[in-house]
């Protein structure tokens, strides 16, 4: 077996805190064992990598690795997004079908309906991260998708207003989980430059959940209106068909879905250290279990985290207001109950095309921020087409308000997507890592919150879409700041003309500060 060497490792001036909290690594006397003593602040990576022989990597075994790791994990988190979105979107399909008569729930009301899945979202965010840092990170998501799914099947027993705010606010503790985890998971398993692409590939599952959402919605509808001898109320059926599926759904992720390259068993042991290695370059890997409090200290000073929550907040005010009040929207231009179902599925489709091109357009442009900001732009040319065509009348030019609804709706939460996946990539240390996920989750959170408070003045909703042109400003000014933070920092680093990296550092769970061989992606 090849001698491995120590893990002691000797840094610049400046950065004498950072070994301080990482012991030097021992080794067993029986070098044939490999086996490390002490990594108890290390990413797990280190001792993985220690305790395997050195495999190279060409660009075929690459492209092998990556591919074998995209069918087996993007299926999963695409069906899991697909539901959660699918789930988190049935109170809207189901104000049209009789929920709001049926409960007594008063415009108000309604609207609160919506906010408090968010005050559970929020409520439990941080829990999750914390308790996704110490078990096993799929294992986990696992289970709140399993409660996830047996709260929504309980939206069906409520009664009232009370019980369904009850029944909404777990439903978003439940969820909260989901998002981070798959944050996470991402970076887990893919370099920094696949990062964005892969996440859109889950991501857009949002988009084809409008799409399904809207024709099973339609044909409950539609199936209840032709057999009048059914009592049973159609809102009920939405909430139990969809809650079973994610039940079910869920014990299949719990027993396939692994949470590492560590433990998947559809990987040879020579695969699983490829996959490992592939993390080398994103100068973290698999995370560390150990909570570090300067890494949460980080976390809240760094301005990049606070940028994140900006953006996370006012990016999703106007998507927080649409999701609850979309069919309401739509039902005001003209539109019959059962034709609002169909007429609300097209922003699906562009949903998918714009979460997909707009990743692919960062990937070939290197430039994900960029990207990003050519997104909002969109959005904000939508919004401004909805609010210019309804001047003459809110109902006028119905066709011209509903492309701009489509767009503005469908492309909501692609800059988003690609703030996702530069947390994923660009936030180093596993406790900053979870730290910064749970602060622009909970801002996240909080845009949601008041954005169906922002959608009172229906049934056209004028002052919403001031409001919505007011707020996507603000978000992309949040894209602009960090994609200059990032090309500052990078070039801050490029000028040190640091040594070769010594090796095992990447690996150390250091931070993207303190980690001045990091690079950010822009």
């Amino acid at each position: 077996m090849t001698e491995k060497t120590g893990a002691k490792v000797d840094m610049a001036p400046g950065q004498g805190e950072d070994v301080q909290r990482v012991e030097p690594l021992c080794y067993e006397p029986s070098m044939e064992e490999g086996k490390l003593k002490n990594l108890k602040d290390a990413d797990v990576a280190l001792q993985y990598v220690y305790n395997v022989n050195a495999t190279p990597i060409d660009a075929e075994t690459d492209k092998r690795i990556r591919r074998t790791i995209d069918w087996h994990i993007l299926p999963w988190m695409f069906g899991i997004y697909l539901l959660q979105y699918l789930d988190k979107t049935t109170l809207s399909y189901a104000a049209i079908m009789g929920i709001r008569s049926d409960l007594n729930i008063a415009s108000g009301q309604y609207a609160w309906a919506g906010s408090v899945f968010y005050f559970g979202y929020l409520a439990f965010e941080y829990p999750h991260n914390r308790l996704m840092q110490r078990l096993p990170l799929m294992k986990y998501v696992s289970v709140t998708v399993f409660f996830w799914g047996l709260t929504l099947c309980l939206h069906a027993a409520t009664t009232s207003f009370a019980t369904l705010m009850v029944a909404r606010f777990f439903l978003g503790a439940f969820e909260g989980s989901v998002t981070a985890g798959f944050i996470l998971m991402t970076a887990r398993w893919y370099r920094a430059e696949e990062q964005v692409t892969r996440t859109s590939y889950w991501f857009c599952a949002n988009g084809f959940a409008q799409i399904v959402g809207g024709a099973v919605a339609y044909g409950v509808a539609r199936g209840f209106a032709d057999n009048p001898s059914i009592t049973f109320p159609s809102w009920k059926v939405i909430f139990i068909i969809t809650g079973i599926i994610t039940a079910l759904y869920s014990v299949g992720m719990y027993f396939f879905l692994p949470d590492s390259p560590i433990n998947a068993k559809w990987l040879s042991e020579t695969d699983r250290a490829i996959a490992v290695e592939r993390l080398r370059g994103n100068q973290q890997g698999l995370g560390s279990k150990t909570f570090k409090w300067y890494q949460f200290r980080e976390a809240l000073t760094d301005p990049k985290s606070w940028l994140y929550c900006l953006f996370a907040c006012t990016s999703m005010i106007p998507p927080g207001g649409l999701t609850v009040f979309f069919t309401l929207l739509i039902q005001g231009y003209g539109f019959d109950s059962t034709t609002t179902l169909l007429v609300s599925m097209p922003s699906g489709a562009v949903e998918v095309w714009s979460t997909l091109f707009f990743p692919w357009l960062a990937y070939k442009m290197r430039n994900g921020m960029l990207s990003a900001c050519l997104s909002m732009l969109l959005g904000l040319f939508a919004i401004a087409l909805m609010t210019g065509l309804a001047r003459d009348g809110p109902t006028a030019h119905r066709i011209g308000q509903l492309v701009g609804y489509y767009i503005l709706l469908g492309n909501s939460a692609t800059s988003l997507l690609i703030i996702f996946s530069s947390i994923s990539s660009n936030v180093a240390g596993y406790t900053k890592k979870t730290t910064v996920n749970a602060m622009m989750l909970i801002a996240y959170c909080v845009g949601f919150i008041i954005g169906p408070q922002t959608f009172r003045d229906g049934p056209y909703y004028t002052n919403a879409k001031y409001d919505t042109i007011a707020q996507l400003f603000v978000a992309l000014a949040c894209c602009v700041a960090l994609l200059y933070l990032y090309k500052r920092d990078n070039a801050r680093r490029d000028a040190l003309n640091l040594p070769p990296q010594p090796a095992g550092q990447e690996f150390l769970d250091l931070t993207d500060n303190e980690n001045k061989y990091f690079r950010y992606t822009v």
